[in-house]
């Protein structure tokens, strides 16, 4: 009776353990399914990043994106693909074994759950991303509509009603920012000015300006030279401008120090590449650009 009874016990036990280790290794082969399914999601966002990539890159050939921001958005795209791509050669090396031994078993779990936030993390980032190359951050002015004409100094009522002019920038990095709180951000505004190649008479006062700008005191000018420091000094009225609309729409808030202000004049460049037509005195090319920029850290 005792042997029956002892040998009842064994069979019970060996059973036992024969479905704890098939409901171990079911367990384990539900999360290597899991895992299974958020790499091959990583590799659907990777794949969306690349043609983020060509975005921006249109972006940036358009004259619709700085330079600068272009090189920062794409170090942000080559390092998330990077981190995906980590995280999907780290899980194939633990999914690719047959079998998971008990020691291993915490290993798969940690990786499911490390999987998770990656997943979470990077499909953040691609959103992040596609947002901003989505919006438009530049906003075109036309010089002969802010400036009098051979003037790079704004008139009291054209300053008066700059708001009109600057709010669309000003609404566009406040949506941003407080729809990204969690992302650490650099704000950039930066003013590109252009001019067409219409001849600056030297006997204009002007003329004599611009040379006294240039600081020359023998050589004359080149019509090129002279038109190039008009577009900076009608782009740098502009960020001066920019600058005291932020300030005072802000009032004493604190963020105002964190922003950077640039200026670039641009002089008889074309504005818009992509324009084959443009004259030598085109009012198209007579703008100033005003780009917000917004670099992920």
């Amino acid at each position: 009776m005792f042997k029956n009874g002892a040998l009842y016990i064994f069979l019970a036990t060996i059973a036992s353990l024969v479905l704890f280790s098939c409901s171990t290794q079911q367990k384990a082969q539900s999360r290597r399914n899991s895992i299974v399914a958020i790499d091959s999601q990583l590799i659907q966002k990777k794949n969306l990043l690349s043609d983020l990539d060509k975005q921006r890159e249109k972006k940036l050939a358009t004259n619709e994106m700085l330079d600068t921001a272009s090189k920062s958005i794409q170090r942000f795209i080559n390092k998330t693909k990077e981190e995906i791509q980590d995280q999907v050669t780290k899980d194939s090396l633990l999914i690719g074994e047959t079998e998971v031994a008990r020691e291993d078993w915490n290993k798969l779990k940690k990786s499911l759950t490390e999987s998770q936030k990656s997943l979470k993390n990077i499909t953040n980032r691609v959103q992040f991303i596609k947002d901003l190359l989505e919006r438009n951050r530049v906003v075109k002015l036309d010089q002969d509509v802010i400036f009098k004409s051979g003037e790079y100094e704004v008139s009291p009522d054209i300053a008066a009603s700059i708001v009109k002019f600057f709010e669309p920038a000003a609404a566009g990095v406040d949506s941003f920012i407080q729809k990204y709180p969690d992302f650490s951000l650099s704000l950039v505004i930066t003013a590109k000015g252009y001019a067409d190649g219409t001849t600056i008479n030297e006997n204009s006062k002007l003329y004599k300006q611009l040379k006294e700008q240039l600081k020359l005191q023998t050589s004359a000018p080149t019509n090129k030279d002279l038109n190039q420091e008009l577009s900076n000094l009608r782009a740098k009225k502009v960020i001066e401008l920019f600058q005291d609309f932020t300030t005072a729409r802000s009032g004493n808030r604190q963020s105002n120090q964190h922003i950077l202000y640039l200026y670039e004049g641009k002089g008889e460049d074309f504005p818009n590449p992509t324009i084959a037509d443009y004259k030598t005195n085109d009012p198209r090319r007579r703008v100033v650009l005003l780009f917000w920029s917004i670099f992920p850290e």
